[in-house]
């Protein structure tokens, strides 16, 4: 039976690169690509800017993460939440930020920057530029944007050198589940 089908296999692999050939050389065909290299060739980055030799587009934008120190560093805007209303179908926080008036911010909802992500029972879940907090009713956060808590000044080995104080919004692991006299 190997002996009928064995001519068969260089005259399928000689068919097979005569249609690959013509296959390659009806796409590779400069006329059929033209219109879509023009189309290409026309179109401008969405702001129009192009780098100063006037070559590609600037690339420059709005930095992807938020600047938490030096220039142009996004700071936490103080926030309290005076209020939390929990109905049926609805959830929404009463929020002053940066000492304005409160408002209603309604779950997703932002503004001045912050958002509103869930309310709970006496806390409201909000997303800052730094990063997310959980604050209870009658809470606020700091101007900073951290809650540090205040060293203990008198034993020199707890309190922290005066450049080694923790980025604003960064948060500490949870202490271990089996550690004695820390969980509540």
């Amino acid at each position: 039976m190997l002996d009928l089908r064995a001519p068969l296999i260089p005259i399928c692999a000689a068919v097979g690169l005569v249609l690959g050939v013509t296959a390659w050389l009806a796409a590779g065909r400069q006329d059929v690509l033209a219109p879509v290299q023009e189309r290409l060739a026309s179109l401008r980055p969405p702001d129009g800017r192009l780098a100063l030799n006037g070559g590609a587009p600037s690339l420059l934008g709005q930095p992807l993460f938020a600047l938490s120190v030096g220039p142009n560093a996004v700071r936490d805007p103080a926030v309290s939440v005076l209020g939390i209303s929990r109905m049926p179908g609805r959830a929404a926080a009463l929020v002053a930020i940066d000492s304005k008036a409160p408002v209603w911010l309604a779950r997703g909802e932002s503004r001045d920057g912050v958002v509103l992500n869930d309310v709970g029972s006496g806390r409201a879940t909000l997303d800052l530029p730094l990063g997310v907090r959980t604050l209870r009713i009658g809470e606020a956060t700091s101007v900073g944007g951290g809650t540090a808590a205040s060293p203990d000044l008198a034993n020199p080995m707890t309190a922290p050198a005066p450049g080694d104080m923790p980025p604003p919004g960064f948060r500490s692991p949870p202490p271990p589940a089996s550690a004695p006299g820390l969980g509540g």
